[in-house]
């Protein structure tokens, strides 16, 4: 944050412990899970080869014995807990500011604003929004609170910085976390200024704020169905100046007018979508998309034609375990053959992995 201080500020005490849980995160996803992958390559592909007289060809076939080897289980243990330890070193900080917070946001809603905050009432999160605690996040996405609730947006602000940043994605304490998305659009569309943009699956929109600070002209929609993230979102685009106009609506059935944007956007909306939700989401896209706007979208990238047999294995018990439950599922998509099947044109079509922010990332859209 430039203009104020961030809404979620932990105390010495608070941030020792939250870097404590981030040194563990480190550990879990660097030298603990690549002994796993050590394992695999060593003991458990040559004895499973011998055994099927072949080599295997899917993850399944594997999965059963290199969860019985002593490195998977110690990886699975240390990650499980040091996931239950992020949420709860969260939680500390979130339940201590959130008076404040929540002042602070009454106060931008009181005064004149620069985007806007429409909240619908009606609108019901669908799966797996609802029903599930998406990266294990206390009462989820959604929340349960009613009125102010900005806690669900502070819970994930806070993980962000332990969750991401443990995973080696270092720009997710930075503005960064958009810059691939703009590098993207600079990429497909040199010189492009849109006028309209549509954030699909906006969160508390930490990624929505370079974007909207590297297109000042254009008017920026962005969209989830979770409240107290959009509040949150709401109360941090305030802080910092930037006119982004929220809305509680699906992603799914926007309720825009056709053909309204020339720039529809996501960043890691669609690992957490189900089977039958993704293509309608890609469907809305192309419905609310002008001719010759542009789409992009970014996300994991987990596929399976990408990812070692050892890793998917690691990856299905996210989806079991960590609260990742479309996560595999994901990762066996074509994204390119879903676009084409949502009516875009081949010849606009693209999915690819690009490195970005110390990793790599998933990047698909059209235009």
């Amino acid at each position: 944050m430039s203009e104020k201080s961030s809404p979620y500020s932990p105390n010495f005490i608070e941030k020792t412990r939250q870097d404590f849980v981030l040194s563990l995160k480190r550990i879990a996803n660097g030298p603990v899970q690549q002994r796993v992958r050590e394992t695999w390559s060593g003991e458990v592909l040559p004895a499973v080869s011998r055994a099927r007289g072949r080599a295997p060809q899917h993850w399944r076939e594997v999965a059963a014995p290199l969860a019985q080897t002593l490195a998977y289980r110690q990886w699975a243990v240390f990650t499980h807990h040091s996931q239950t330890m992020m949420w709860q070193a969260v939680e500390d900080t979130t339940r201590r500011v959130v008076p404040e917070a929540e002042r602070r946001y009454r106060d931008a809603r009181g005064g004149r604003t620069r985007g806007s905050l429409e909240l619908d009432p009606d609108q019901t999160a669908p799966g797996p929004i609802s029903d599930t605690e998406i990266h294990r996040q206390p009462q989820g996405y959604a929340g349960q609170a009613q009125g102010e609730d900005l806690a669900p947006g502070l819970r994930y602000h806070g993980a962000t910085l332990i969750y991401s940043v443990g995973k080696g994605r270092t720009h997710a304490a930075t503005d960064g976390r958009g810059q691939l998305l703009i590098d993207e659009i600079a990429k497909r569309r040199p010189g492009f200024k849109p006028r309209r943009i549509l954030d699909l699956g906006c969160g508390i929109g930490l990624h929505a704020q370079p974007i909207a600070i590297a297109f000042p002209e254009a008017e920026y929609h962005a969209i989830d169905v979770a409240p107290g993230l959009l509040r949150y979102a709401h109360l941090l685009a305030e802080d910092r100046g930037l006119a982004i106009h929220f809305h509680q609506r699906d992603a799914a059935d926007t309720r825009f007018e056709a053909a309204s944007f020339d720039l529809v956007i996501s960043n890691i909306l669609f690992h957490e979508t189900s089977h039958e939700r993704l293509p309608r989401i890609l469907r809305e896209c192309r419905r609310v998309l002008a001719p010759g706007g542009l789409a992009v979208h970014a996300d994991v990238a987990t596929q399976s034609t990408r990812l070692g047999l050892d890793d998917q294995v690691m990856n299905a018990w996210q989806d079991r375990w960590n609260g990742e439950p479309f996560w595999s599922a994901f990762a066996e998509y074509d994204m390119r053959e879903q676009l084409l099947a949502a009516g875009f044109a081949a010849e606009s079509v693209f999915a690819e992995h690009v490195k970005s922010g110390g990793g790599v990332s998933y990047v698909f859209g059209a235009g």
